[in-house]
């Protein structure tokens, strides 16, 4: 009885939310048509912000999100994959470069957000991580008060954005251009492919209850990214969604976001996306200067620029893809940063506590 109730409540907020939904998948689409990064979750955001200056009443219930932060737990993880095992040891010393180069651009950003913004401890804080911004996303939506929602959201997708469009034309004007296009998995739809993927989404499912008992902050989607990529990696199961199922769930977390904007003016706007461009090449200078030092330990600048440069994951393997970087080397180390975050989450969650 309690399953079909629930059943009937997911389908009932569905229906309420059908128009903030038709506006997410208008603004996706007019994502892919302009070349904007991560499209499907951006354009569905930013379609919705443009709707937030009108008086027209859209509605996106939270609950929705939970199987919504499933998946893309498991998209995450599925980035990685066993030619990890065989070269993780060759990236000691740029993982821990990783930790100290995330821990320093957040709190460079964050005193930025302090003092000059004139933003609260916790949002600063959550507005100046570099990078995860589904995760960051997760908790704010789980914890964070409405009104705090733009300090935070329009500076990260502005840094997504600057920073996606900042790193090819560096590499057109330093290397030559080159053919950017899809990286994306070849699935064989047989019936071991349908098994693979429910038990991912079962086995997640119920480690993220386990998360939840432990009072971790955003459990599913925290319990099925570390998961998820524990399996890929070591090869247990080998299937990925596919690219229109990642779209919808992107349209989802976009349209979500961009509904509890409402009530936003446009110099705030203008505001945020101005102090989202300054972090956001504070952020750059920090992965070059981090980029720099690491020659000196083998590493090539611009491949580690790469890696470090912390806008969409997808984005930059893409890249890695197009200018023959070694795609694992990248993916693992923005997968690595979205860890560190995800991990310093309940730390920043609990010390601002009275903030939620």
């Amino acid at each position: 009885m309690l399953n079909t109730l629930s059943f009937q409540n997911f389908f009932k907020d569905l229906g309420a939310s059908y128009k903030a939904l038709a506006i997410g998948i208008i603004g996706g689409y007019i994502g892919t048509i302009i070349g904007l990064p991560l499209p499907w979750l951006l354009g569905s955001l930013g379609l919705n912000l443009c709707v937030a200056f009108t008086k027209f009443d859209i509605k996106f219930p939270t609950k929705l999100l939970n199987p919504i932060f499933l998946m893309v737990g498991i998209i995450l993880g599925g980035t990685l994959n066993v030619s990890l095992l065989y070269k993780i040891h060759l990236w000691v010393f740029s993982s821990v470069a990783m930790l100290v180069c995330t821990i320093v651009s957040t709190i460079l950003a964050g005193l930025y957000f302090v003092k000059v913004c004139k933003f609260d401890k916790f949002i600063a804080t959550l507005a100046a991580l570099p990078g995860a911004f589904v995760p960051i996303a997760a908790a704010l939506l789980e914890y964070g008060k409405k009104d705090n929602h733009k300090q935070v959201l329009i500076p990260q997708a502005t840094r997504v954005i600057f920073i996606v469009s900042f790193v090819p034309i560096l590499f057109i004007s330093n290397l030559g251009f080159s053919e950017i296009e899809g990286y994306n998995y070849d699935n064989i739809y047989n019936l071991r492919y349908y098994f693979e993927i429910i038990f991912l989404i079962f086995i997640c499912y119920l480690f993220s209850l386990f998360l939840k008992k432990l009072k971790i902050p955003s459990p599913i989607l925290v319990g099925a990214m570390a998961l998820s990529g524990l399996f890929y990696t070591f090869e247990i199961v080998n299937a990925r969604f596919p690219d229109f199922i990642i779209n919808i769930a992107f349209i989802f977390l976009g349209t979500a976001l961009g509904s509890r904007l409402n009530g936003l003016k446009l110099k705030e706007l203008f505001f945020y996306i101005f102090h989202g461009v300054m972090v956001s090449s504070i952020l750059v200078i920090v992965a070059m200067v981090t980029a720099y030092f690491l020659q000196f330990l083998g590493f090539d600048f611009i491949p580690t620029f790469l890696s470090f440069a912390p806008g969409g994951i997808h984005e930059m393997v893409v890249i890695s893809v197009a200018y023959n970087i070694d795609p694992i080397f990248v993916s693992y180390h923005h997968f690595l940063r979205i860890l560190i975050i995800v991990a310093f989450l309940p730390i920043i969650l609990k010390k601002f506590s009275d903030n939620f």
